[in-house]
């Protein structure tokens, strides 16, 4: 379908984001696992330990879930588009910036799905192609509300069914 190859895309970015950062943390804990081996005293062995430690668990964890959704075909939000788009009730999107000290180092978009049964699936969008997405989404899912206000957030705690077109 013409309209998901975008969100295909943005899929495919966000695993190789994921996996990107699975192997910086994989990388890291590796390299307090040396650090731990020359370390001159016992607390920092621990401290290097702990820290190496923490970064492995995170990256196979990372790994793993990046496995796992591989293809973008396979991903939740994918499946929940093509499979079960009646479940999507409201889609918005909210922009994320990082700015130590007031420097806007990085910014995205992430767009959340709202689902029927008050479950939440969400995606990080480059800023660029968040309007993009939205308006690819738009057919292939007419019975949804688009865009955040607060009277809608306050119609999904009540009742999700309120905003979706039947």
């Amino acid at each position: 379908m013409k309209n998901l190859h975008l969100l295909e895309r943005i899929l495919i970015r966000e695993r190789n984001l994921k996996l990107l950062a699975a192997a910086i943390m994989l990388a890291g804990g590796l390299t307090f696992a040396v650090l731990m081996c020359f370390s001159g005293t016992v607390k920092l062995s621990l401290v290097c330990a702990l820290a190496g430690l923490t970064l492995l668990v995170l990256g196979v964890k990372f790994l793993y879930e990046t496995l796992v959704v591989w293809q973008a075909r396979r991903h939740p939000v994918w499946l929940q588009i093509t499979e079960n788009p009646k479940q999507i009730v409201w889609v918005y999107s909210k922009d994320v910036q990082t700015s130590p000290y007031g420097l806007e180092v990085s910014g995205h978009t992430v767009m959340f799905f709202k689902l029927l049964n008050k479950n939440e699936l969400s995606i990080s969008v480059p800023r660029k192609q968040a309007q993009a997405l939205s308006e690819s989404l738009n057919p292939l899912l007419p019975h949804a509300t688009f865009g955040y206000t607060v009277e809608r957030a306050q119609w999904y705690v009540a009742d999700p069914s309120l905003l979706s077109d039947f």
